[in-house]
Protein backbone atom coordinates (compact mmCIF):
# COMPACT_ATOMS: atom_id res chain seq x y z
CA UNK A 1 0.00 0.00 0.00
CA UNK A 2 1.42 3.39 -0.95
CA UNK A 3 1.07 6.56 1.03
CA UNK A 4 1.68 10.17 -0.07
CA UNK A 5 5.21 11.39 0.46
CA UNK A 6 5.76 13.37 3.64
CA UNK A 7 6.11 17.11 3.29
CA UNK A 8 9.44 18.61 4.45
CA UNK A 9 7.42 20.57 7.00
CA UNK A 10 5.84 17.45 8.53
CA UNK A 11 6.98 16.82 12.09
CA UNK A 12 7.65 13.32 13.38
CA UNK A 13 4.14 12.93 14.79
CA UNK A 14 2.57 13.81 11.42
CA UNK A 15 4.86 11.39 9.61
CA UNK A 16 3.99 8.58 12.02
CA UNK A 17 0.26 9.32 11.71
CA UNK A 18 0.55 9.07 7.92
CA UNK A 19 2.27 5.69 8.16
CA UNK A 20 -0.27 4.39 10.68
CA UNK A 21 -3.11 5.62 8.49
CA UNK A 22 -1.63 3.67 5.60
CA UNK A 23 -1.42 0.53 7.73
CA UNK A 24 2.41 0.59 7.84
CA UNK A 25 2.64 0.14 11.60
CA UNK A 26 6.10 -1.46 11.68
CA UNK A 27 7.54 1.42 9.65
CA UNK A 28 5.84 3.91 11.98
CA UNK A 29 7.36 2.21 15.04
CA UNK A 30 10.82 2.13 13.45
CA UNK A 31 10.66 5.79 12.41
CA UNK A 32 9.47 6.97 15.83
CA UNK A 33 12.01 4.79 17.65
CA UNK A 34 14.85 6.15 15.54
CA UNK A 35 13.70 9.72 16.17
CA UNK A 36 13.98 9.25 19.95
CA UNK A 37 17.68 8.33 19.75
CA UNK A 38 19.86 11.29 20.57
CA UNK A 39 16.92 13.70 20.69
CA UNK A 40 16.56 16.03 23.66
CA UNK A 41 14.01 18.40 25.11
CA UNK A 42 11.01 19.26 22.94
CA UNK A 43 12.18 17.07 20.04
CA UNK A 44 12.52 14.03 22.31
CA UNK A 45 9.09 14.59 23.85
CA UNK A 46 7.57 14.87 20.37
CA UNK A 47 9.33 11.71 19.17
CA UNK A 48 8.15 9.82 22.27
CA UNK A 49 4.55 10.88 21.65
CA UNK A 50 4.89 9.62 18.09
CA UNK A 51 6.29 6.33 19.41
CA UNK A 52 3.42 6.03 21.90
CA UNK A 53 0.90 6.63 19.11
CA UNK A 54 2.47 3.95 16.90
CA UNK A 55 2.66 1.50 19.82
CA UNK A 56 -1.01 2.10 20.60
CA UNK A 57 -1.95 1.32 16.98
CA UNK A 58 0.13 -1.87 17.20
CA UNK A 59 -1.67 -2.97 20.38
CA UNK A 60 1.54 -2.65 22.44
CA UNK A 61 -0.15 -0.92 25.35
CA UNK A 62 2.68 -1.12 27.90
CA UNK A 63 5.14 0.33 25.37
CA UNK A 64 2.63 3.09 24.66
CA UNK A 65 2.36 3.89 28.38
CA UNK A 66 6.13 3.99 28.85
CA UNK A 67 6.72 6.34 25.94
CA UNK A 68 3.76 8.58 26.76
CA UNK A 69 4.59 8.94 30.47
CA UNK A 70 8.20 9.80 29.62
CA UNK A 71 6.99 12.39 27.09
CA UNK A 72 4.56 13.83 29.65
CA UNK A 73 7.35 14.26 32.21
CA UNK A 74 9.62 15.98 29.66
CA UNK A 75 6.81 18.33 28.67
CA UNK A 76 6.06 19.20 32.31
CA UNK A 77 9.76 19.94 32.81
CA UNK A 78 9.76 22.37 29.89
CA UNK A 79 6.35 23.81 30.93
CA UNK A 80 4.71 22.56 27.73
CA UNK A 81 1.22 21.98 29.11
CA UNK A 82 -0.28 21.16 25.70
CA UNK A 83 2.33 18.52 24.93
CA UNK A 84 1.93 17.01 28.40
CA UNK A 85 -1.83 16.73 27.95
CA UNK A 86 -1.41 15.12 24.53
CA UNK A 87 0.85 12.53 26.15
CA UNK A 88 -1.74 11.82 28.85
CA UNK A 89 -4.43 11.38 26.19
CA UNK A 90 -2.22 8.70 24.63
CA UNK A 91 -1.92 7.01 28.03
CA UNK A 92 -5.68 7.06 28.33
CA UNK A 93 -5.94 5.61 24.82
CA UNK A 94 -3.76 2.67 25.85
CA UNK A 95 -5.87 2.03 28.94
CA UNK A 96 -9.11 2.31 27.00
CA UNK A 97 -7.94 0.08 24.15
CA UNK A 98 -6.98 -2.52 26.76
CA UNK A 99 -10.54 -2.33 28.09
CA UNK A 100 -9.78 -0.36 31.25
CA UNK A 101 -12.30 2.41 30.64
CA UNK A 102 -12.38 3.49 34.30
CA UNK A 103 -8.64 4.20 34.45
CA UNK A 104 -8.81 5.92 31.05
CA UNK A 105 -11.67 8.11 32.25
CA UNK A 106 -9.77 9.12 35.38
CA UNK A 107 -6.76 10.18 33.31
CA UNK A 108 -8.86 12.05 30.75
CA UNK A 109 -10.55 14.02 33.51
CA UNK A 110 -7.10 15.22 34.62
CA UNK A 111 -6.52 16.49 31.08
CA UNK A 112 -9.94 18.14 31.09
CA UNK A 113 -8.95 20.26 34.11
CA UNK A 114 -5.79 21.39 32.32
CA UNK A 115 -7.62 22.10 29.04
CA UNK A 116 -10.18 24.24 30.84
CA UNK A 117 -7.43 26.14 32.62
CA UNK A 118 -5.64 26.78 29.32
CA UNK A 119 -8.86 28.04 27.71
CA UNK A 120 -8.37 26.16 24.43
CA UNK A 121 -11.81 25.19 23.05
CA UNK A 122 -10.67 22.69 20.42
CA UNK A 123 -8.44 20.80 22.82
CA UNK A 124 -11.23 20.75 25.40
CA UNK A 125 -13.66 19.52 22.72
CA UNK A 126 -11.44 16.54 21.86
CA UNK A 127 -10.92 15.60 25.49
CA UNK A 128 -14.63 15.91 26.29
CA UNK A 129 -15.46 13.63 23.39
CA UNK A 130 -13.14 10.93 24.68
CA UNK A 131 -14.48 11.35 28.22
CA UNK A 132 -18.01 11.01 26.84
CA UNK A 133 -17.20 7.77 25.03
CA UNK A 134 -15.47 6.24 28.06
CA UNK A 135 -18.26 7.30 30.42
CA UNK A 136 -20.90 5.91 28.05
CA UNK A 137 -19.16 2.53 27.86
CA UNK A 138 -19.03 2.48 31.68
CA UNK A 139 -22.77 3.12 31.87
CA UNK A 140 -22.38 6.67 33.23
CA UNK A 141 -24.88 7.92 30.69
CA UNK A 142 -25.79 11.35 32.03
CA UNK A 143 -22.13 12.26 32.43
CA UNK A 144 -21.43 11.00 28.92
CA UNK A 145 -24.27 13.00 27.40
CA UNK A 146 -23.27 16.12 29.31
CA UNK A 147 -19.66 15.93 28.08
CA UNK A 148 -20.61 15.16 24.50
CA UNK A 149 -23.22 17.91 24.50
CA UNK A 150 -20.65 20.44 25.70
CA UNK A 151 -18.20 19.19 23.07
CA UNK A 152 -20.85 19.69 20.38
CA UNK A 153 -21.48 23.24 21.60
CA UNK A 154 -17.74 23.99 21.48
CA UNK A 155 -17.60 22.71 17.90
CA UNK A 156 -20.61 24.67 16.67
CA UNK A 157 -19.69 26.95 13.77
CA UNK A 158 -16.17 25.53 13.45
CA UNK A 159 -14.84 23.84 10.31
CA UNK A 160 -13.95 20.51 11.92
CA UNK A 161 -14.52 18.22 8.93
CA UNK A 162 -14.65 14.53 9.84
CA UNK A 163 -13.96 15.38 13.48
CA UNK A 164 -17.41 16.95 13.73
CA UNK A 165 -18.97 13.85 12.16
CA UNK A 166 -17.12 11.59 14.61
CA UNK A 167 -18.38 13.71 17.47
CA UNK A 168 -21.97 13.32 16.26
CA UNK A 169 -21.45 9.57 15.96
CA UNK A 170 -20.24 9.41 19.56
CA UNK A 171 -23.18 11.55 20.72
CA UNK A 172 -25.77 9.35 19.00
CA UNK A 173 -24.14 6.15 20.26
CA UNK A 174 -24.24 7.52 23.82
CA UNK A 175 -27.93 8.36 23.46
CA UNK A 176 -28.59 4.86 22.17
CA UNK A 177 -26.73 3.22 25.08
CA UNK A 178 -28.68 5.39 27.51
CA UNK A 179 -31.97 4.31 25.92
CA UNK A 180 -30.94 0.65 26.04
CA UNK A 181 -30.24 1.00 29.77
CA UNK A 182 -33.88 1.95 30.45
CA UNK A 183 -36.47 -0.75 31.35
CA UNK A 184 -38.07 -2.48 28.37
CA UNK A 185 -41.49 -0.94 28.97
CA UNK A 186 -40.27 2.59 29.57
CA UNK A 187 -41.88 4.93 26.98
CA UNK A 188 -38.71 7.04 26.90
CA UNK A 189 -36.77 4.08 25.55
CA UNK A 190 -38.99 3.67 22.49
CA UNK A 191 -39.27 7.42 21.98
CA UNK A 192 -35.50 7.83 21.95
CA UNK A 193 -35.04 5.04 19.41
CA UNK A 194 -37.69 6.56 17.13
CA UNK A 195 -36.01 9.97 17.35
CA UNK A 196 -32.62 8.42 16.64
CA UNK A 197 -33.82 7.02 13.31
CA UNK A 198 -33.88 10.48 11.75
CA UNK A 199 -30.63 11.49 13.42
CA UNK A 200 -28.78 8.44 12.03
CA UNK A 201 -30.12 9.16 8.55
CA UNK A 202 -29.06 12.81 8.75
CA UNK A 203 -25.57 11.82 9.89
CA UNK A 204 -25.23 9.27 7.10
CA UNK A 205 -26.25 11.90 4.53
CA UNK A 206 -23.70 14.41 5.87
CA UNK A 207 -20.98 11.74 5.84
CA UNK A 208 -21.83 10.94 2.22
CA UNK A 209 -21.59 14.62 1.31
CA UNK A 210 -18.13 14.89 2.89
CA UNK A 211 -16.84 11.63 1.45
CA UNK A 212 -16.44 10.02 4.90
CA UNK A 213 -17.22 6.49 3.71
CA UNK A 214 -16.38 4.58 6.89
CA UNK A 215 -18.36 6.95 9.11
CA UNK A 216 -21.25 6.78 6.66
CA UNK A 217 -21.25 2.97 6.86
CA UNK A 218 -21.27 3.08 10.66
CA UNK A 219 -24.16 5.57 10.68
CA UNK A 220 -26.16 3.45 8.23
CA UNK A 221 -25.47 0.32 10.29
CA UNK A 222 -26.72 2.03 13.46
CA UNK A 223 -29.78 3.24 11.58
CA UNK A 224 -30.57 -0.33 10.51
CA UNK A 225 -30.12 -1.68 14.06
CA UNK A 226 -32.42 1.05 15.38
CA UNK A 227 -35.06 0.00 12.83
CA UNK A 228 -34.95 -3.45 14.47
CA UNK A 229 -35.23 -1.90 17.94
CA UNK A 230 -38.46 -0.12 16.98
CA UNK A 231 -39.92 -3.29 15.41
CA UNK A 232 -39.39 -2.51 11.71
CA UNK A 233 -37.59 -5.81 11.12
CA UNK A 234 -38.25 -6.21 7.40
CA UNK A 235 -36.71 -2.83 6.62
CA UNK A 236 -33.87 -3.48 9.04
CA UNK A 237 -32.99 -6.84 7.47
CA UNK A 238 -32.99 -5.36 3.97
CA UNK A 239 -30.82 -2.43 5.04
CA UNK A 240 -28.31 -4.72 6.75
CA UNK A 241 -28.17 -7.03 3.73
CA UNK A 242 -27.38 -4.06 1.49
CA UNK A 243 -24.76 -2.79 3.92
CA UNK A 244 -22.77 -6.06 4.17
CA UNK A 245 -20.83 -5.64 0.88
CA UNK A 246 -20.05 -2.03 1.87
CA UNK A 247 -18.36 -3.20 5.08
CA UNK A 248 -16.48 -5.84 3.12
CA UNK A 249 -15.30 -3.34 0.52
CA UNK A 250 -14.09 -0.92 3.19
CA UNK A 251 -12.18 -3.64 5.03
CA UNK A 252 -14.42 -3.35 8.11
CA UNK A 253 -14.46 -7.08 8.91
CA UNK A 254 -15.70 -6.84 12.55
CA UNK A 255 -18.59 -4.64 11.38
CA UNK A 256 -19.38 -7.18 8.65
CA UNK A 257 -19.63 -9.97 11.23
CA UNK A 258 -21.91 -7.91 13.46
CA UNK A 259 -23.97 -6.92 10.44
CA UNK A 260 -24.69 -10.62 9.75
CA UNK A 261 -25.61 -11.21 13.42
CA UNK A 262 -27.99 -8.25 13.46
CA UNK A 263 -29.66 -9.37 10.21
CA UNK A 264 -30.11 -12.84 11.72
CA UNK A 265 -31.89 -11.29 14.70
CA UNK A 266 -34.24 -9.42 12.39
CA UNK A 267 -34.97 -12.62 10.45
CA UNK A 268 -35.61 -14.50 13.70
CA UNK A 269 -38.08 -11.80 14.76
CA UNK A 270 -39.85 -12.32 11.42
CA UNK A 271 -40.02 -16.08 12.03
CA UNK A 272 -37.58 -16.86 9.19
CA UNK A 273 -35.48 -19.19 11.33
CA UNK A 274 -33.73 -21.10 8.55
CA UNK A 275 -32.36 -17.86 7.11
CA UNK A 276 -31.49 -16.67 10.62
CA UNK A 277 -29.48 -19.86 11.26
CA UNK A 278 -27.66 -19.39 7.96
CA UNK A 279 -26.74 -15.77 8.78
CA UNK A 280 -25.55 -16.70 12.29
CA UNK A 281 -23.32 -19.37 10.75
CA UNK A 282 -21.87 -16.86 8.30
CA UNK A 283 -21.34 -14.37 11.14
CA UNK A 284 -19.40 -16.98 13.12
CA UNK A 285 -17.05 -17.57 10.19
CA UNK A 286 -16.22 -13.86 10.05
CA UNK A 287 -16.11 -13.32 13.82
CA UNK A 288 -13.81 -16.29 14.34
CA UNK A 289 -10.89 -14.12 13.25
CA UNK A 290 -12.33 -10.59 13.43
CA UNK A 291 -14.65 -10.49 16.41
CA UNK A 292 -14.62 -10.52 20.17
CA UNK A 293 -15.56 -13.52 22.28
CA UNK A 294 -18.76 -11.72 23.28
CA UNK A 295 -19.70 -11.26 19.62
CA UNK A 296 -19.10 -14.95 18.91
CA UNK A 297 -21.13 -15.95 21.98
CA UNK A 298 -24.04 -13.82 20.77
CA UNK A 299 -23.92 -15.46 17.32
CA UNK A 300 -23.80 -18.98 18.82
CA UNK A 301 -26.70 -18.19 21.14
CA UNK A 302 -28.74 -17.02 18.17
CA UNK A 303 -27.73 -20.08 16.15
CA UNK A 304 -28.78 -22.45 18.97
CA UNK A 305 -32.18 -20.74 19.25
CA UNK A 306 -32.73 -20.86 15.48
CA UNK A 307 -31.80 -24.58 15.31
CA UNK A 308 -34.13 -25.36 18.20
CA UNK A 309 -37.04 -23.55 16.53
CA UNK A 310 -36.37 -25.50 13.35
CA UNK A 311 -36.60 -28.76 15.32
CA UNK A 312 -32.90 -29.50 14.80
CA UNK A 313 -32.13 -30.74 18.33
CA UNK A 314 -28.66 -32.03 17.40
CA UNK A 315 -27.71 -28.72 15.73
CA UNK A 316 -29.03 -26.74 18.70
CA UNK A 317 -27.11 -28.93 21.16
CA UNK A 318 -23.91 -28.58 19.16
CA UNK A 319 -24.27 -24.79 19.14
CA UNK A 320 -24.95 -24.76 22.88
CA UNK A 321 -21.85 -26.87 23.58
CA UNK A 322 -19.75 -24.47 21.54
CA UNK A 323 -21.40 -21.59 23.38
CA UNK A 324 -20.59 -23.04 26.82
CA UNK A 325 -16.98 -23.61 25.76
CA UNK A 326 -16.74 -20.01 24.57
CA UNK A 327 -18.31 -18.74 27.79
CA UNK A 328 -15.64 -20.59 29.79
CA UNK A 329 -13.02 -19.07 27.49
CA UNK A 330 -14.66 -15.69 27.95
CA UNK A 331 -14.46 -16.04 31.74
CA UNK A 332 -10.77 -16.89 31.48
CA UNK A 333 -10.19 -13.99 29.11
CA UNK A 334 -11.92 -11.59 31.48
CA UNK A 335 -9.67 -12.81 34.27
CA UNK A 336 -6.63 -12.32 32.05
CA UNK A 337 -7.91 -8.87 31.08
CA UNK A 338 -8.24 -7.97 34.77
CA UNK A 339 -4.61 -9.01 35.26
CA UNK A 340 -3.55 -6.94 32.23
CA UNK A 341 -5.47 -3.94 33.57
CA UNK A 342 -3.76 -4.30 36.94
CA UNK A 343 -0.35 -4.64 35.26
CA UNK A 344 -0.99 -1.51 33.21
CA UNK A 345 -2.06 0.45 36.29
CA UNK A 346 1.00 -0.74 38.21
CA UNK A 347 3.27 0.17 35.30
CA UNK A 348 1.61 3.56 35.07
CA UNK A 349 2.08 4.14 38.80
CA UNK A 350 5.69 2.96 38.66
CA UNK A 351 6.56 5.20 35.73
CA UNK A 352 4.81 8.19 37.26
CA UNK A 353 6.63 7.66 40.57
CA UNK A 354 9.93 7.17 38.77
CA UNK A 355 9.59 10.42 36.86
CA UNK A 356 8.43 12.31 39.94
CA UNK A 357 11.58 11.12 41.69
CA UNK A 358 13.90 11.74 38.76
CA UNK A 359 12.45 15.21 38.23
CA UNK A 360 13.78 16.24 41.67
CA UNK A 361 16.89 14.03 41.94
CA UNK A 362 20.44 14.47 40.69
CA UNK A 363 21.37 11.28 38.86
CA UNK A 364 25.09 11.36 39.75
CA UNK A 365 24.97 12.00 43.50
CA UNK A 366 21.46 10.91 44.46
CA UNK A 367 20.93 14.28 46.14
CA UNK A 368 18.10 16.61 45.24
CA UNK A 369 18.42 19.07 42.35
CA UNK A 370 17.45 22.73 41.87
CA UNK A 371 13.78 21.82 41.59
CA UNK A 372 13.98 19.92 44.87
CA UNK A 373 15.56 22.94 46.58
CA UNK A 374 12.86 25.26 45.25
CA UNK A 375 10.15 22.93 46.55
CA UNK A 376 11.86 22.68 49.94
CA UNK A 377 12.20 26.45 50.25
CA UNK A 378 8.57 26.93 49.18
CA UNK A 379 7.49 24.47 51.87
CA UNK A 380 9.72 25.73 54.70
CA UNK A 381 10.32 29.42 54.25
CA UNK A 382 6.83 30.74 55.08
CA UNK A 383 6.24 28.35 58.01
CA UNK A 384 9.64 28.72 59.57
CA UNK A 385 9.60 32.48 59.21
CA UNK A 386 6.13 32.74 60.72
CA UNK A 387 6.91 30.46 63.66
CA UNK A 388 10.36 31.93 64.21
CA UNK A 389 12.05 28.53 63.84
CA UNK A 390 14.75 29.86 61.55
CA UNK A 391 16.12 28.59 58.27
CA UNK A 392 19.60 28.81 56.79
CA UNK A 393 21.39 27.91 53.57
CA UNK A 394 24.95 26.74 53.13
CA UNK A 395 26.34 27.10 49.58
CA UNK A 396 29.29 24.83 48.84
CA UNK A 397 31.60 25.21 45.83
CA UNK A 398 34.57 22.90 45.25
CA UNK A 399 37.80 24.83 44.73
CA UNK A 400 39.59 24.58 41.37
CA UNK A 401 37.34 21.71 40.29
CA UNK A 402 38.18 22.21 36.62
CA UNK A 403 41.77 21.29 37.44
CA UNK A 404 40.56 18.04 39.04
CA UNK A 405 38.89 17.05 35.78
CA UNK A 406 41.81 18.24 33.64
CA UNK A 407 44.53 16.52 35.67
CA UNK A 408 42.77 13.38 36.90
CA UNK A 409 39.99 12.81 34.40
CA UNK A 410 36.22 13.18 34.46
CA UNK A 411 35.74 9.78 36.07
CA UNK A 412 37.70 10.96 39.10
CA UNK A 413 35.75 14.22 39.01
CA UNK A 414 32.48 12.29 39.16
CA UNK A 415 33.72 10.25 42.13
CA UNK A 416 34.69 13.48 43.93
CA UNK A 417 31.17 14.82 43.40
CA UNK A 418 29.63 11.57 44.68
CA UNK A 419 31.79 11.60 47.83
CA UNK A 420 31.03 15.24 48.57
CA UNK A 421 27.35 14.43 48.03
CA UNK A 422 27.58 11.70 50.67
CA UNK A 423 29.21 14.14 53.11
CA UNK A 424 26.35 16.62 52.61
CA UNK A 425 23.78 13.86 53.10
CA UNK A 426 25.53 12.87 56.34
CA UNK A 427 25.03 16.41 57.65
CA UNK A 428 21.30 16.35 56.85
CA UNK A 429 18.54 15.83 59.42
CA UNK A 430 15.02 14.71 58.48
CA UNK A 431 13.82 18.29 57.93
CA UNK A 432 16.92 19.42 56.00
CA UNK A 433 17.62 19.20 52.26
CA UNK A 434 20.93 18.56 50.48
CA UNK A 435 21.06 19.26 46.75
CA UNK A 436 23.52 19.41 43.92
CA UNK A 437 22.81 22.87 42.59
CA UNK A 438 24.80 22.42 39.40
CA UNK A 439 28.31 21.40 38.34
CA UNK A 440 30.52 21.40 41.43
CA UNK A 441 28.14 23.56 43.48
CA UNK A 442 25.98 22.17 46.30
CA UNK A 443 23.43 23.62 48.71
CA UNK A 444 22.57 22.43 52.20
CA UNK A 445 19.21 23.73 53.46
CA UNK A 446 18.96 23.65 57.25
CA UNK A 447 15.50 23.98 58.80
CA UNK A 448 15.25 25.51 62.27
CA UNK A 449 18.84 26.79 62.05
CA UNK A 450 20.34 30.17 62.91
CA UNK A 451 23.22 31.68 60.98
CA UNK A 452 25.67 30.66 63.72
CA UNK A 453 24.49 27.05 63.95
CA UNK A 454 24.56 26.81 60.13
CA UNK A 455 28.10 28.25 60.14
CA UNK A 456 29.11 25.51 62.60
CA UNK A 457 27.69 22.85 60.27
CA UNK A 458 29.46 24.50 57.31
CA UNK A 459 32.80 24.46 59.14
CA UNK A 460 32.44 20.75 60.00
CA UNK A 461 31.58 20.07 56.37
CA UNK A 462 34.58 22.07 55.12
CA UNK A 463 36.91 20.11 57.38
CA UNK A 464 35.36 16.78 56.37
CA UNK A 465 35.85 17.55 52.67
CA UNK A 466 39.49 18.55 53.16
CA UNK A 467 40.18 15.51 55.38
CA UNK A 468 38.91 12.93 52.89
CA UNK A 469 41.60 10.44 51.75
CA UNK A 470 41.53 11.87 48.23
CA UNK A 471 44.85 10.25 47.13
CA UNK A 472 43.06 6.89 47.40
CA UNK A 473 40.80 8.09 44.59
CA UNK A 474 43.72 9.36 42.50
CA UNK A 475 47.39 9.94 43.44
CA UNK A 476 48.11 13.58 44.18
CA UNK A 477 44.42 14.50 44.38
CA UNK A 478 43.48 17.23 46.87
CA UNK A 479 39.98 18.70 47.23
CA UNK A 480 38.84 21.69 49.27
CA UNK A 481 35.66 23.77 49.29
CA UNK A 482 34.56 27.35 49.86
CA UNK A 483 31.25 27.87 51.67
CA UNK A 484 28.82 30.78 52.10
CA UNK A 485 26.14 30.90 54.81
CA UNK A 486 22.98 33.02 55.11
CA UNK A 487 19.77 32.71 57.16
CA UNK A 488 16.18 33.67 56.45
CA UNK A 489 16.20 36.59 58.91
CA UNK A 490 18.65 38.41 56.62
CA UNK A 491 16.74 38.18 53.35
CA UNK A 492 13.15 38.53 52.12
CA UNK A 493 12.29 35.45 50.11
CA UNK A 494 14.04 32.45 48.62
CA UNK A 495 15.86 34.23 45.80
CA UNK A 496 17.23 36.94 48.06
CA UNK A 497 18.42 34.27 50.52
CA UNK A 498 20.20 32.35 47.76
CA UNK A 499 21.77 35.54 46.45
CA UNK A 500 23.11 36.49 49.90
CA UNK A 501 24.59 33.03 50.47
CA UNK A 502 26.17 33.19 47.01
CA UNK A 503 27.73 36.59 47.77
CA UNK A 504 29.33 35.13 50.89
CA UNK A 505 30.54 32.12 48.94
CA UNK A 506 32.19 34.54 46.52
CA UNK A 507 33.78 36.32 49.49
CA UNK A 508 35.18 32.95 50.64
CA UNK A 509 36.72 32.45 47.20
CA UNK A 510 38.24 35.94 47.25
CA UNK A 511 39.53 35.36 50.77
CA UNK A 512 41.74 32.47 49.68
CA UNK A 513 39.29 29.52 49.35
CA UNK A 514 38.94 26.53 51.71
CA UNK A 515 37.00 28.62 54.21
CA UNK A 516 33.50 29.52 55.44
CA UNK A 517 32.05 33.03 55.27
CA UNK A 518 28.87 33.59 57.28
CA UNK A 519 28.87 37.39 57.52
CA UNK A 520 29.84 40.40 55.47
CA UNK A 521 33.63 40.84 55.64
CA UNK A 522 34.89 43.81 57.64
CA UNK A 523 36.10 46.77 55.49
CA UNK A 524 39.80 45.96 56.18
CA UNK A 525 39.26 42.29 55.24
CA UNK A 526 37.45 43.29 52.08
CA UNK A 527 40.28 45.64 51.07
CA UNK A 528 42.85 42.93 51.73
CA UNK A 529 40.87 40.41 49.71
CA UNK A 530 40.61 42.87 46.85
Amino acid sequence: MSTPAASPTDDIEQQVRRLVGAGRIDEALALAGEATRGAEGHERAQALRALASAALSAGRFTDCLRAAITAEALCRESQDAVGADEALVLCAGALRAAGDHAAALEMLERVEISARAQGEPLRLLRVLRQIGVAASLLGRHQHALSCLGEAAALGAGRALGEEALSLRLSWLNARNRHAESLPAGDPARQATHVALLGDWQALAADCRAQGAARLQAMAEGNHAITLHLVGRDEEAAAALRALLPVYQRLGMAPNAGLCLTEEARCLAALGRHAEAAERHGQALQVLQTHGTLEDRCAALEGLADARERLGDAAGALDALKRLRALERESTAERAQAAVRHRELRLELARLTHQWAREATEDALTGLGNRRALQAWLHEHLPGDEVHGDGLALVLVDLDHFKQVNDRHGHGVGDEVLRRVGRLLAANCRARDRAVRYGGEEFVLGLAGATRQSAADVAERLRQAIAAQPWPEVSPGLRVTASLGVADASEAAGAQALLTLADQRLYAAKLGGRDRVVAAEPAPAEAAQAG
